[in-house]
């Protein structure tokens, strides 16, 4: 259900913008992550980032873009004589809606700041192999704020490197606890993507 609200929203935004001059696009790439707050050190896990994106000029060097993607984030720790062979894996898939100011400092280069929802569609957590659950609820959405920088190839094509760091913690710390700011578990990713203009 709240798949289906994201994407009718996008659906409707990307309507809207047809009817003035847009571009918009496939993309796909890397995304390394990390959960802060797992006491693992990272990004230590790689994932799938995929979508499409719309995106529309305001002035000749501001637009806004919009995005739907799916985006697979998480943790992992690999077993070696470190950690006495210690295994853990954390899944935790999204499909996001990002939204975001861009700003063309460089005919070949635009810098990106702005806010994406995402919604929770899947989770799995092993520990040494086996299927573990923390006690602590995955929540279903994960806003975050996001940074970055795009670099035009061709044309058509751009490649992306982007900073994306949750807002709010995606699960409590085990126990509940909490520091000052340090109010659970949030998702930090470092995505490389290559954007295609249709």
């Amino acid at each position: 259900m709240k798949f289906t609200i994201l994407s009718i929203i996008f659906i409707l935004s990307f309507s809207t913008l047809i009817a003035q001059e847009f571009k918009g696009g496939v993309l796909g790439g890397l995304a390394t992550t990390e959960v802060s707050g797992d006491r693992l050190q990272g990004p230590n896990k790689a994932g799938v980032y995929a979508g499409v994106f719309v995106n529309r000029y305001f002035t000749p060097t501001s637009s806004i873009q919009m995005e739907l993607d799916f985006i697979q984030k998480g943790s992992r720790e690999n077993p070696d004589s470190t950690n006495n062979f210690h295994s853990y894996l954390l899944r935790v898939n999204y499909v996001e809606m990002p939204v975001h100011y861009r700003y063309d400092f460089h005919e070949k280069a635009c810098f990106e700041a702005g806010l994406s929802l995402g919604v929770l569609i899947h989770d799995y957590e092993l520990a040494d192999g086996y299927e573990w659950v923390s006690g602590q609820e995955m929540g279903q959405f994960d806003l975050s704020a996001n940074i970055g920088v795009f670099y035009s190839l061709t044309e058509r094509l751009r490649i992306n490197v982007r900073y994306s760091n949750s807002v709010l913690p995606i699960r409590p710390h085990p126990g509940g606890a909490t520091w000052r700011a340090d109010k659970g578990q949030y998702n930090e990713v470092l995505s490389f993507v290559l954007f295609y203009e249709l």
